[in-house]
């Protein structure tokens, strides 16, 4: 999948904001991804055949297994014996495998066939995909015994079945699942995967059952506790009918106001809604004010800058400062990032060999010392205009500050303790933070929830999930999507630096070759937008999907 580049160049030394936004003027084009159709495929399961060999009755089963969504797994289920056919759980995990590979068999020592094949990731009967590994291998061994009829069945194996790349993107859809911020300003969107054909009920069942386990303290849910569907989901007419127990309507306005929000953008992701009708034990569910929550926050400012040593905003490929004061040059500033609010006003940026944070006010011109260290991380905002640094060589805390009423909060880390720590991204709603940490020369990544009070003030950050497996040097990174960062570095597959979108729940993807010399990037104004800084001093848009 290659995106589409457009450069411009800036005759200046430019370093790039860690939150800053596409300009609105100049020759730079957003271009928006098409989102997939969502078409079904047909597959048809053909049963065992007369004296199938050991090997061919298993080769049948994992072709009728892969069919199984279609038939309930009617079919696959005749390559079993009556006992393994009813114990047989199909959906407990789905085994991803790379299309490039075909599924090996071998015979084990007790005589069963093993089957072995590289994993791309797996996915559980909640619907979480994890991602494997580049090494990564799955196997799986079925035993087989004659039936009374001298027939070869399988009569031992692990639930589950395994399903190649291709077939799990066309059988199975990517199910965002919203939640709420601390402050229920914004959606916080929680990666799902269902098959397409019942994605309606799996979405909102999962929605009503709360968040995923490891973002649970980041987010809530506008769902009075035991809410439930009354039954399935229908979809007619790019209307999607959901019926729910009396418990919603325990929800004051303000509070049906957040869920309908969650409701209608969970379930608007799948491209054949286009709106939500909800009842309550029949009876329609009416509110006064619908709440529109955004879910990947933007300011409406231009790609912001560090030119000749001070903060600038770029438009028609001209760098102009914000703020102007011959004192800030000599603090030699690097790593710029960026608030939310409107106006692009208030900047953070480290300073001194990257020994200091400092914060900067181009409504008042005035810049002061946030905090000193021995080596900060780069800064990264939030919407609710914190900021967060550490050290590198990290002793296991993260601090973020509000320069604007110096407060400051320091956040436990223990799983970093001890780490190098190369970049952390939080994502601009707040809810949580992506963190890349050095381990014997390879990167590691991982994404934290983090907790927050009812008016954003930072609590804690919660136990991570690991991310990225499949790289193993990360230059730099910057969340692109509600779901997804894009991160500068190289795979575990080879040795060259690419652009990458790893997909916090889903499978990563290769966004093609960053231009050369590519050193820092940073998100663009749009979804699916990113601006490249290289050595020689030009910034390059990389915009939607070519």
């Amino acid at each position: 999948m290659k995106r589409r580049y457009i450069a411009w160049l800036i005759a200046l030394a430019l370093l790039l904001s860690a939150c800053s936004t596409l300009p609105r003027s100049g020759d730079v084009h957003a271009v928006k991804p098409s989102a997939p159709a969502d078409r079904e495929i047909v597959l048809n399961a053909q049963p065992p055949s007369e004296d199938a060999t050991a090997e061919e009755i298993v080769q049948g089963f994992l072709l009728a297994s892969a069919a199984g969504l279609d038939d309930d797994f009617a079919v696959a289920r005749q390559f079993l014996s009556p006992a393994a056919a009813s114990e047989w759980n199909p959906s407990a995990e789905v085994r991803v495998y790379p299309d490039s590979q075909n599924i090996q068999r071998t015979r084990t020592e007790t005589g069963a066939v093993r089957v072995t094949v590289g994993a791309v990731g797996t996915l559980s009967d909640a619907g979480v995909f994890t991602e494997s590994p580049s090494d990564a291998v799955v196997s799986s061994d079925f035993s087989l015994a004659r039936n009374a009829d001298g027939q070869w069945r399988i009569v031992s194996l692990s639930d589950g079945i395994f399903l190649s790349e291709h077939l799990f993107g066309q059988m199975y859809t990517a199910a965002p699942l919203y939640f709420l911020s601390a402050d229920s300003s914004s959606l916080v969107a929680d990666l799902h995967w269902y098959p397409r054909r019942v994605f309606p009920t799996k979405a909102v069942q999962a929605l009503l059952s709360g968040p995923s386990e490891w973002l649970e303290p980041g987010v809530s849910s506008a769902f009075p506790a035991g809410t439930m569907l009354n039954n399935a989901v229908t979809v007619s007419d790019g209307v999607a009918h959901v019926d729910l127990t009396s418990e919603a309507l325990l929800a004051e306005e303000t509070q049906r106001a957040y869920f309908m929000a969650q409701l209608r953008r969970t379930l608007t992701s799948f491209s054949s809604i286009k709106e939500v009708s909800v009842t309550v034990e029949g009876t329609q569910l009416t509110i006064d004010t619908a709440a529109d929550l955004p879910v990947y926050p933007f300011g409406s400012f231009s790609l912001s800058v560090i030119s000749d040593g001070v903060p600038s905003q770029v438009a028609d490929n001209t760098a102009t400062p914000v703020i102007s004061s011959p004192d800030i040059v000599d603090l030699g500033l690097t790593d710029l990032a960026v608030g939310y609010q409107d106006t692009a006003s208030r900047y953070a940026a480290l300073a001194n060999g990257r020994t200091g944070l400092f914060w900067l006010d181009a409504g008042s011109g005035k810049w002061s010392v946030v905090t000193q260290g021995t080596q900060l991380i780069r800064p990264s905002f939030d919407s609710f205009g914190w900021v967060t640094t550490g050290e590198v060589d990290n002793n296991g805390q993260l601090s973020s500050y509000a320069p604007q009423n110096e407060d400051a909060v320091t956040m436990s880390v223990p799983w970093r303790q001890g780490a190098h720590i190369r970049d952390i991204a939080v994502s601009r709603e707040g809810s949580r933070i992506v963190v890349v940490t050095e381990v014997g020369g390879n990167a590691e990544m991982y994404v934290a929830p983090i907790a927050r009070s009812a008016d954003g003030r930072p609590l804690e950050i919660g136990d991570p999930i690991r991310i990225g497996q499949r790289l193993s040097g990360v230059v730099d990174v910057s969340w692109i999507t509600p779901t997804s960062v894009v991160a500068l570095g190289t795979s575990t597959a080879g040795s060259d630096v690419g652009l990458f979108e790893v997909v916090i729940g889903g499978p990563m993807d290769t966004v093609g070759s960053p231009p050369a010399q590519a050193k820092s990037l940073t998100s663009g104004r749009d979804e699916q937008s990113t601006v490249v800084l290289t050595g020689l001093d030009v910034a390059l848009g990389i915009s939607g999907r070519a």
